[in-house]
């Protein structure tokens, strides 16, 4: 097989318990990539248009890269797509740690489910064979004590787990899927169609399954090369010292952070927001630890044992989404409230940046007379309650009383609360957008509601880069006029293409897209090719990206979704930035967005890529069940 590659795909159909593994093609690699380019060329291929997201037509798949397990430097990602019960669209999230390294050791590339079970079951692949077993006992546990009993159960502590929680069980929209008791691939609901299938936990031991390197020689000089990037780099430092929260007060200060439910932001918002920052958990810090193959090491191990919120035993330190989702949007400065209310997360396995969005949500109403303290079942919600916060998170994760309601995410909310309460809703097709304020990035910005993903973060780094004429690479394909950010909106079609090509490639890669953030990114196509075997250049690489982009954006098609369904919220798009020094122009989404299609061969109105498009990246077959243009 090829190197970089286990070779393998497991399909588990759950309506009758039939597992049947497929070797993988090498064009279909060298198309896809890996990870959800994979992803999103099985769902389209095998799953019909306009399935129900919980039912069982629907397919879930576990992705990894095709740099997952090896060596190289942020690699450690796997991915997990389906069709979102939230946003009815495309949906893909990803979570790190060592799960996607070991399912490429136990020798699949990806895992693809089908059907529902007739009762709780999880997969065990071992010893390179896979079987489903009874989870009746599992279910009903929280993810904790669902992946100690797993282990438990078949007597093998090193196994790794990735399993839902009560929450998932229950089909909560806000659900996700859970690894290593804390880390998340969270967004779009992934977890409710686990749920909605019976199927309890995926369980993975490697070790039959060496990971072949076509070039070692190669590979480590390009290794060494990006070492020594990160290891000049500065915000790299800070990881690991702090993780991804070490500077809440200061995204604050300069804007990009929201305060109040995207009402307020700058240094005058929230005095005392210093206190959510990581280094303040210093003190409960037990150990740090990385994704495998990553030397920036910016996870950590906590106890909080004392106090009103204290956790029985360890758990994740919190990471900046969490802390801003539960912390500064809520006008919340007590960390130990967010601490805990990020455990009730994990262990009920849902996603807190859906779940502070809905409770800032919730707070806003409250605030304005929309809902008083009898529709919240006796909880006040004044804005930075913390016992309020952790009692409210604890009911959406169980969807009791008035937390089943939020439960539903803020816009099916505000559709029950009624009153014009969808003012004060920040989402995208129901889906709370993360915190980096879109109004300070257009290229961020644009993603939000470009993507075939929508509301998606963390994908937006080296278009931004592009676009003020930062160079991420020598080769030719990479280069683009410097262009000012917040000028000329509807002349930046191609950068925006190209930077959102390379963040596709990243992510089918396997790797974390941390590594683009203020730093030089990652010569991602020379590792590729050193690891693969292949001549494989930024052309064809940045080829690669686009036709995933582009098949991903014809699944949506396909669905009925067009582009303006998908639309920034309200209060990003009609107000401006609550800040009072250097607060940018407004930004042109829709002609940034239009410019993107167009680079793209997309249809504005449709969403339809072109016929011309779809022969140029060799999708014409695949997708000749869209309408034609």
């Amino acid at each position: 097989m090829l190197g970089g590659y286990a070779g393998k795909m497991l399909f588990v159909d759950l309506n009758n318990g039939s597992i049947q593994e497929e070797v993988l093609q090498e064009r279909i690699c060298r198309d896809f990539i890996g990870g959800y380019g994979f992803g999103i060329r099985v769902l389209y291929e095998r799953m019909k248009p306009c399935v129900d997201p919980l039912g069982p037509d629907n397919m879930l798949g576990f992705v990894a890269g095709v740099l997952t397990g090896t060596s190289v430097p942020g690699s450690g990602r796997y991915g997990v797509v389906t069709k979102s019960p939230l946003t009815g669209a495309w949906s893909e999230s990803n979570g790190g740690g060592t799960f996607g390294p070991e399912l490429k050791s136990a020798g699949f590339d990806a895992i693809f489910f089908s059907g529902i079970s007739p009762k709780p079951v999880y997969l065990l692949i071992r010893d390179g064979t896979a079987e489903l077993k009874d989870a009746a006992l599992l279910w009903g546990k929280d993810t904790y004590a669902t992946e100690e009993s797993i282990k438990a159960e078949i007597g093998d502590a090193k196994v790794k787990v990735a399993c839902i929680g009560p929450a998932g069980e229950n089909k909560s929209l806000m659900a996700g899927i859970v690894n290593e008791m804390g880390r998340m691939a969270a967004r779009g609901g992934a977890g409710a169609v686990m749920g909605s299938k019976n199927l309890k936990a995926v369980v993975v031991k490697g070790g039959i399954k060496k990971i072949a390197i076509a070039n070692r020689a190669r590979l480590k000089e390009t290794q060494a090369r990006f070492l020594s990037v990160i290891k000049a780099s500065d915000f790299a430092k800070g990881l690991t010292a702090a993780g991804t929260g070490g500077a809440v007060s200061f995204l604050v200060s300069i804007g990009d952070s929201p305060v109040k439910n995207w009402s307020l932001t700058g240094s005058d918002s929230m005095p005392t927001v210093n206190r959510l920052d990581s280094s303040n958990m210093d003190k409960y810090k037990r150990s740090a630890y990385a994704c495998q193959a990553c030397p920036i090491r910016c996870g950590a191990i906590i106890e909080q044992k004392e106090g009103r919120f204290a956790i029985p035993g360890e758990m994740h330190r919190p990471e900046y989404e969490t802390l801003a989702a539960l912390g500064n949007l809520l006008w919340n400065d007590n960390l130990e409230a967010v601490i805990k209310a990020n455990d009730i997360c994990n262990r009920y396995g849902i996603d807190t940046i859906s779940t502070g969005t809905a409770i800032a949500f919730a707070m806003e109403c409250y605030e304005k007379g929309l809902i008083t303290s009898k529709d919240t079942d006796g909880l006040d919600l004044s804005w930075g309650n913390a016992d309020s916060i952790v009692a409210l998170t604890e009911k959406i994760a169980r969807q009791e009383g008035f937390g089943a309601i939020l439960a539903l995410g803020p816009t099916r909310a505000a559709e029950r609360i009624g009153k014009g309460a969808e003012k004060y809703s920040v989402a995208i097709r129901g889906k709370g957008i993360p915190f980096h304020d879109p109004r300070m990035s257009p290229a961020g910005g644009t993603a939000l509601i470009a993507d075939a993903n929508p509301g998606h973060h963390m994908n937006n780094q080296v278009t931004g880069m592009l676009e003020n004429g930062t160079p991420v690479g020598s080769d030719p394909a990479l280069q683009v006029p410097k262009m000012n950010p917040f000028a000329d909106f509807d002349k930046k079609g191609q950068i925006y293409a190209i930077g959102y090509a390379y963040h596709q490639l990243l992510d089918d890669a396997g790797m974390c897209a941390l590594y683009t953030v203020n730093t030089k990114p990652p010569e991602l196509a020379e590792l590729i090719s050193d690891v693969t075997g292949w001549d494989f250049g930024w052309e064809e690489a940045l080829k690669a990206g686009r036709r995933v982009l582009t098949l991903r954006q014809a699944f949506n098609a396909r669905e009925g979704i067009t582009p303006d369904q998908i639309n920034m919220p309200a209060k990003i798009s009609e107000e401006p930035l609550p800040v009072k020094a250097n607060a940018p122009p407004k930004i042109d989404y829709q002609a940034l967005k239009e410019g993107y299609f167009a680079a793209m061969g997309w249809d504005i109105k449709t969403g339809m890529p072109s016929d011309k498009v779809l022969a140029e990246l060799g999708l014409t077959e695949l997708t000749k069940d869209l309408k034609p243009q």
